[in-house]
């Protein structure tokens, strides 16, 4: 008899769930997510239980899915990249930041600026984060765009900044462990 179409997605949730689990966990076997409950997918269940002081039984119980789902949940959640901030302007589409302004954007390029010199070995303290568009900042931007082949005018628009934030990945893709 052929699963129902609920329960074929079902047993797709379970694997799933119990795949993520074992990527990181040596002592739940891995499951291949085909809708099938068969024997590598009960051998699989069967390890989280028992890494889980929960009834061996080879069977997602309430007591057993409830656990699973959480567990999922928070493997997902502990390994799931921080979300981006969005903070540069969308509109208008030729917006951008130069000499004499002062805002939250100003900042954020000289934070940005600060963690790229830095990459390259060089002394950031010169360039202030002080949300003031001066001598220096401008400096540092026309410096960048030369080094990125951008036109070195010295000011912000949407092109720089996507290349900053770029620049500037590489150090914020490792979070020091706590």
């Amino acid at each position: 008899m052929a699963a129902l179409p609920y329960e074929t997605q079902a047993i797709f949730n379970l694997q799933r769930y119990l795949r993520q689990l074992s990527r990181f966990d040596r002592d739940i076997p891995t499951v291949d997510e085909d809708g099938i409950f068969g024997p590598e997918t009960r051998d699989s269940l069967e390890a989280f239980q028992r890494k889980y002081g929960l009834p061996i039984t080879g069977v997602a119980d309430a007591e057993t899915w409830a656990r699973l789902f959480n567990e999922y949940l928070a493997s997902v959640e502990e390994r799931t990249r921080p979300n981006p901030v969005y903070i540069f302007p969308r509109h208008p589409a030729d917006f951008s930041v130069g000499r004499r302004d002062e805002n939250i954007y100003v900042a954020v390029i000289q934070l940005l600026l600060r963690d790229i010199i830095t990459l390259y070995g060089e002394d950031a303290e010169q360039l202030p984060i002080d949300g003031v568009f001066g001598e220096i900042t401008e400096k540092a931007v026309r410096d960048f765009q030369r080094i990125h082949r951008l036109p070195e005018n010295g000011r912000v628009d949407r092109i720089t900044w996507n290349r900053l934030a770029m620049a500037q990945m590489p150090a914020t893709n490792e979070y020091p462990r706590q």
